[in-house]
């Protein structure tokens, strides 16, 4: 009798535990919500992934105020993802800048020090950045494709997403990837891990 009233209460005591783990997930998708609501009011670019990403922002919201965390914060990375897809590649001059808007740390005086890795000038990091990506993203797109096929995905915006991200796979790489990617979030709040 002692064992199985031991037993009960460690159970209990268990399940209370993995209860209190939901607090960070509803932080998660509440700061991943904030984020998305300031990239929102910012937002400009191309029409149609535009849509798409105030679209998903609703869901989003409507899943938080459902108490549905996990696919709260994956539908806001894919609105996110899409709201710079919709703002298309970065443009000349910025990923290789140093940023002097903050005082460097080691003497308190405005500016920093570039501290850049030997073998990368500023143009060459954005060279390799564009290959990788351009490498990458028929593979994002192949994975979306082929989880959409085995979870029986049945999400008629992530069928676009994709059909979109394979029609600019060739021209525009970047944000064929960007496509991929919320794609695969999508994909991911849909079945749920």
């Amino acid at each position: 009798m002692k064992k199985a009233v031991i037993g009960v209460l460690a159970l209990v005591a268990g399940l209370s535990l993995a209860q209190q783990v939901d607090y960070r997930e509803a932080a998660r998708a509440a700061a991943a919500l904030a984020r998305l609501q300031t990239v929102a009011e910012k937002a400009s670019g191309e029409e149609k992934p535009l849509q798409w990403a105030q679209e998903v922002k609703a869901r989003a919201e409507r899943s938080y105020e459902a108490q549905n965390h996990f696919k709260a914060l994956r539908e806001a990375q894919a609105a996110l993802l899409l709201y710079r897809a919709a703002q298309g590649a970065p443009k000349e001059g910025m990923g290789g800048e140093v940023r002097r808007d903050r005082p460097a740390p080691e003497r308190g005086k405005p500016g920093l020090k570039a501290r850049r890795h030997p073998g990368f000038g500023p143009g060459e990091r954005r060279e390799a950045l564009a290959q990788r990506v351009k490498a990458e993203a028929p593979k994002a797109v192949e994975r979306a494709e082929k989880e959409l096929a085995y979870y029986r995905g049945q999400d008629p915006l992530v069928r676009s997403l994709i059909a979109e991200a394979k029609a600019r796979l060739d021209k525009e790489p970047g944000r064929a990837f960007l496509l991929a990617r919320a794609a695969l979030a999508l994909i991911s709040a849909e079945r749920g891990f």
